[in-house]
């Protein structure tokens, strides 16, 4: 019971300080400009999935077995661990440092490199760099996955949130003008 005690604590804080956040934004004083969102909508949205990943989280501790092992890793990864990690379950976490350090690395080139390359190539790039530095080994998949997020980012943040993202020096300027062009961004 104890061990339940000790996993439910960080979300069961995060939970009410988000909600504390969450009442603070009902009361946001601000001028509506036309259709844009005001100030307050994207901290209520953050706020709110903060909220429900918690609570999802608090009534999947509470409802599971005294004897299973519960770990946010073991309820996302389930079957994709590899064989050898999931056939040694009381065996100490592997470190690995050199992976933290390219990581770290990774990270400081993709700031760097911004303003060169343009927030789509450069997106792109870091996540399927961070990706297969994570171990992970299909190129299909990584080629997919980092091209869908750099483009959802970049909707986002352009469309949605009306950021302006740097396009990057040419040649990686004319990518993302065609992407803005095909995204109906301005």
């Amino acid at each position: 019971m104890r061990s339940r005690h000790r996993t439910l604590l960080p979300y069961v804080l995060v939970l009410a300080g988000a909600l504390a956040l969450g009442w603070q934004t009902l009361h946001f004083e601000f001028t509506p400009r036309g259709e844009r969102p005001g100030p307050d909508v994207w901290p209520r949205a953050i706020l709110a999935l903060m909220i429900v990943a918690c609570g999802v989280r608090v009534v999947g501790v509470l409802r599971r077995r005294p004897d299973e092992r519960a770990g946010v890793l073991d309820d996302v990864l389930g079957d994709a661990l590899p064989a050898v990690e999931r056939e040694a379950p009381d065996a100490p976490p592997q470190r690995y440092p050199l992976l933290l350090a390219i990581g770290v690395a990774l990270t400081i080139a993709y700031v760097a490199l911004l303003g060169t390359l343009g927030f789509f190539c450069d997106t792109a790039l870091y996540i399927a760099a961070l990706i297969r530095t994570g171990r992970y080994r299909r190129w299909p998949v990584i080629a997919v996955v980092s091209v869908a997020g750099a483009l959802a980012f970049m909707f986002v943040f352009m469309k949605v949130v009306y950021l302006s993202l740097p396009i990057g020096r040419p040649p990686f300027a004319a990518v993302s003008l065609a992407l803005m062009q095909l995204m109906g961004i301005r």
